[in-house]
């Protein structure tokens, strides 16, 4: 079952795509991809256990997260139900506040997950706090994968993920296919 979106030009936020001067740039942040501002994982394929954290009422707080157990080559999966409710692309979706504390990031990141995934537009604000978060994800080995799509039906049925991108994309966003 795929988690990524698959957009063509018929869909609505690809207007803003066709906007853009750095197409190519663009293109790699557009639907589903994985952010890669200073370093890229090693492989371009990867199979994990996943951990679901259920952030549909909010992002978890620092409290809750320091409970987790250790997640290390899992990837941690932030539901928070934003892509189902808003669609990709709309004003919802880009107003709705899906963003990681600082301290809520780092604590993440002490239990060593190899990706999180959000089914929103990130797990920072929109320009430098978004690139922020994704960097500290970098330097701790981890990467953020972006607009995945979960049906609520879907979300207890995903144990392990299967992630695939091109490393190659000449942009710090890269295309990204997650299934399940």
């Amino acid at each position: 079952m795929n988690l990524h979106i698959e957009l063509d030009s018929s869909h609505p936020a690809y207007e803003w795509l066709e906007k853009q001067a750095d197409k190519i740039g663009a293109k790699g942040h557009f639907g589903t991809h994985i952010d890669c501002y200073t370093s890229s994982p090693s492989e371009n394929k990867y199979n994990l256990p996943i951990y679901l954290m259920n952030c549909i009422n909010g992002m978890s707080s620092a409290e809750t997260i320091q409970s987790l157990s250790q997640l290390n080559g899992q990837a941690l999966i932030l539901y928070t139900g934003n892509l189902h409710r808003n669609g990709y692309g709309t004003q919802e979706y880009f107003g709705a506040d899906t963003t990681l504390s600082r301290e809520a990031l780092t604590l993440i990141l002490e239990k060593k997950p190899s990706f999180i995934l959000i089914d929103s537009y990130g797990i920072g604000h929109h320009g430098e706090n978004h690139q922020s978060l994704d960097k500290q994800c970098e330097a701790s080995g981890c990467y953020v994968i972006e607009n995945i799509c979960i049906a609520p039906e879907e979300v207890q049925k995903i144990q392990r993920i299967n992630i695939e991108f091109d490393l190659d994309y000449p942009s710090s966003g890269k295309p990204c296919k997650v299934t399940y």
